[in-house]
């Protein structure tokens, strides 16, 4: 499998549904504020570098630099906040109640069960995934062959996984944690269709 480019398309679900981004959009903007604030570091220790011509007394530097700490605190926490606020925002947190519709699946060496295997269009759906035996890894993939969702089936556990399916057509389910010679094998699908009930 490749390495993901600039223009794939990435599919996580989020409030108001499957959302798909292009992948490179966020990481290329966190990369060139990396790289600018490296590069202002790197010019400003330049520039201290060439101006350092003779020593000078600490009791001069310290009083500069115990000037200097107070506004860059502020700017740290104010960037943080910001950060950690955007995250907030943009992480696809579970809200609201219990979907209407919940799927039971579950997992085992080489199968999958699913419980409804026809579910609704355009509607909020729990998939509660657990597994019979072994470790497994429930991965969603829409008609286009897209991976939109991922959980872990473990025995003994029930994990949770919202979706919100947008395309009427099949979608399968894929294995994604070895478990055993056979789980190449291990794929199931169900249909989306307007209008279930």
């Amino acid at each position: 499998m490749r390495p993901p480019r600039r223009g794939d398309r990435i599919a996580f679900d989020n409030r108001q549904g499957v959302v798909v981004l292009e992948f490179g959009q966020p990481q290329v903007t966190i990369a060139i504020v990396f790289g600018v604030l490296a590069l202002a570091i790197a010019v400003l220790a330049l520039v201290i570098a060439t101006h350092a011509k003779e020593d000078i007394p600490y009791e001069d530097v310290s009083r500069k630099g115990y000037r200097f700490r107070r506004p860059w605190l502020a700017f740290l926490t104010a960037l943080l906040v910001l950060t950690v606020g955007t995250s907030f925002l943009l992480l696809p947190y579970a809200s609201g109640g219990r979907p209407a519709t919940v799927v039971k699946v579950s997992g085992g060496q080489f199968y999958w069960t699913i419980d409804p295997a026809v579910l609704p269009a355009h509607e909020k759906i729990a998939f509660d995934v657990t597994s019979v035996d072994v470790n497994h890894g429930f991965g969603v993939y829409d008609p286009d062959g897209r991976l939109i969702g991922s959980v872990q089936a473990m025995p003994g556990y029930v994990n949770d996984l919202r979706l919100t399916f947008d395309k009427v057509g099949e979608y399968r389910i894929r294995c994604f944690e070895y478990c055993g010679l056979s789980h190449h094998n291990m794929i199931a699908s169900f249909r989306v269709e307007e209008g279930r009930e």
